[in-house]
């Protein structure tokens, strides 16, 4: 609490932005809220910095994103004379003004700065950096959490965010500098401010456009194309204008997009949690599609979604009268068993191709890769690691060899012409799919039972155990020490084996001993963007109920564990 009480007092002190002075003034007989804003600064987790807008040392605001800049431009100017970096920011409330106050700082520092016009996806700017041949960039985003949070991406010169070990270096260059420090290295030495170039934005549409795996000759899928019915929504984020160029190019037939989530609005007042994991996020777009059945008009054959930043995409299919919200895995599944068949049609040798994806996504891909001949790799969770391996097949001269690469939370990419996760792209993916399976005379799902029965019955569910307040961090931590120390030791009626892979990174995985009739699992972790445990549990069937009614009973079972280990430690308190 002293060391708390000590930095508000300093940011006190300090000259600050109107909205932050004022909840300084608001919370200044409140200690528990002073700590809870103050206790610790901010580090880099799955995605750069992320958290709540406000005013102190764990919370997104122009104060300490000036000084985590500070640190990275001195480590940028460490590696390179003449360093060029690009900022990048989507439609939230501040991100442009935290894009401007980053520039002006890399920029008092002497480093040369590029700057979108406006709102642009997270992969555009990766893409940026490679089409550009810059030193780096940063990313203004708080992907698809709620409206109150902002956060701070950065990325390498080969286009990667960061990963886990240049995150903690260029942490020890920020940890050198204090939050109010002159940001100005010398007199003289600014570097210059530039506007991105409209080219950029036409040749990253080009490089998705420009590689749309057809399922067979080109003239004959655009005709399927033109049949195809398609309703979209931004979500009041950056994808508008790209995904629906992209369907132009397609030749998709009708896109109808939601009008009142067109426009860029950091409120996002019809999608409080813009997230298109979750059904709720495809409020509005369900409402236009059930009012057009209604009307006695045909169906929209899907509905897609991109979160604000749109790296991530999500899907909805019209299937015997309703529709369906598909998972990441279920997606994930349609476009690598897509992708296959295309490459095969093309007489491409699989066995050279390789699939990279999170640890906790759809383990049914495993097989299937195995099956195709596909090599499949699993990763650590964020893209950064798939983007990892994809550099080491660059650095083998086998770049062309990666096929796919996916995570469950809906993040999708095909092509190396970024080195993210693409909205776009996956919009592109998907309606592709979406054709292939009309013109087959099948929807989505039917596509998908089709997968199932070819490989078997694999279930996949997640959950998340949320908490509210910082120091809930400790709380978390214990929760995870309770697992590693085997406290949870039967689920669903069988015993649980820990598997200690992933142990050194935080993440605890439990093997179901079924006594060999099927193989389950769950993977526990805490969320490097949020304040939440995040759960995935697998689970295996001689049928899609069967499985099913297990992957649910598993997730319920160690979401009241986890839930119990929660209320226990703060009866401790």
């Amino acid at each position: 609490m002293e060391k708390s009480l000590r930095q508000y007092a300093l940011w006190c002190g300090e000259t600050l932005p109107k909205e932050l002075r004022k909840e300084l003034e608001y919370i200044k007989e409140n200690h528990d809220e002073i700590h809870d804003r103050f206790y610790r600064d901010m580090t880099f987790g799955t995605s750069g910095l992320r958290g709540r807008m406000g005013v102190g040392t764990t919370r997104i605001n122009s104060v300490v994103l000036r000084r985590a800049t500070m640190g990275i431009a001195d480590y940028v100017l460490e590696k390179r004379s003449h360093p060029a970096i690009v900022i990048s920011y989507d439609t939230r409330a501040n991100s442009r003004f935290y894009a401007e106050e980053v520039a002006q700082t890399l920029s008092s520092r002497g480093i040369d700065t590029w700057i979108m016009a406006e709102p642009q996806p997270v992969p555009l700017l990766s893409f940026t950096i490679r089409y550009m041949g810059l030193s780096g960039g940063i990313m203004i985003t708080a992907s698809h959490n709620p409206k109150e949070y902002n956060g701070y991406k950065v990325y390498d010169h080969y286009g990667n965010q960061i990963d886990d070990k240049k995150a903690r270096l260029m942490e020890t260059y920020i940890e050198k500098h204090g939050y109010f420090e002159n940001r100005r290295k010398a007199p003289g030495t600014d570097g210059k401010i530039y506007k991105v170039p409209e080219e950029v934005l036409q040749k990253y549409r080009d490089s998705i456009s420009g590689i749309a795996p057809w399922w067979q000759e080109e003239l004959q899928c655009r005709k399927v194309m033109d049949t195809l019915d398609v309703i979209y929504t931004p979500l009041n984020g950056t994808g508008c204008s790209h995904v629906t160029e992209i369907f132009r190019r397609l030749g998709v037939g009708q896109v109808e997009v939601v009008e009142n989530q067109i426009i860029g609005d950091g409120k996002f007042e019809t999608c409080p949690s813009p997230n298109p994991e979750n059904r709720k996020a495809f409020a509005e777009a369900e409402k236009l599609a059930t009012s057009r059945v209604a009307q006695g008009k045909n169906p929209a054959d899907i509905i897609i979604a991109t979160d604000p930043d749109c790296d991530r995409m999500g899907v909805m299919v019209y299937d015997h009268g309703q529709y369906v919200l598909l998972s990441g895995n279920q997606v994930g599944e349609l476009i690598f068993e897509y992708l296959c068949d295309c490459k095969e049609r093309e007489g491409v040798d699989l066995k050279k191709k390789f699939v990279y994806k999170s640890l906790v996504s759809s383990p049914l891909v495993d097989v299937m890769g195995k099956a195709r001949g596909v090599g499949v790799g699993n990763t650590l969770t964020g893209f950064k690691n798939i983007a990892l391996k994809m550099e080491d097949l660059c650095q083998q001269g086998r770049e062309e060899d990666f096929l796919f690469g996916f995570e469950e939370s809906i993040g999708y990419l095909y092509g190396t012409y970024t080195r993210d996760k693409d909205g776009v792209m996956a919009a592109q993916l998907v309606a592709l799919v979406a054709g292939y399976c009309k013109a087959q005379g099948m929807s989505l799902m039917d596509l998908l039972d089709q997968i199932h029965e070819k490989y078997g019955f694999v279930e996949t569910r997640s959950g998340a155990l949320h908490f509210a307040r910082e120091k809930d961090r400790i709380v978390m931590s214990e929760i995870m020490e309770s697992l590693f120390r085997g406290e949870l030791d039967f689920a669903a009626g069988f015993g649980v084996k820990q598997d200690d892979s992933y142990r050194s990174s935080g993440i605890f995985r439990g093997v179901i001993d079924c006594d060999g009739t099927a193989h389950h699992s769950f993977i526990v972790r805490p969320s490097g963007t949020e304040l939440k445990l995040k759960s995935y549990v697998f689970a295996e069937g001689e049928t899609n109920e069967e499985a099913e009614t297990m992957a649910d009973k598993i997730l319920q079972e160690l979401q009241n564990w986890l839930e119990k280990k929660k209320e226990e430690n703060y009866i401790n308190e």
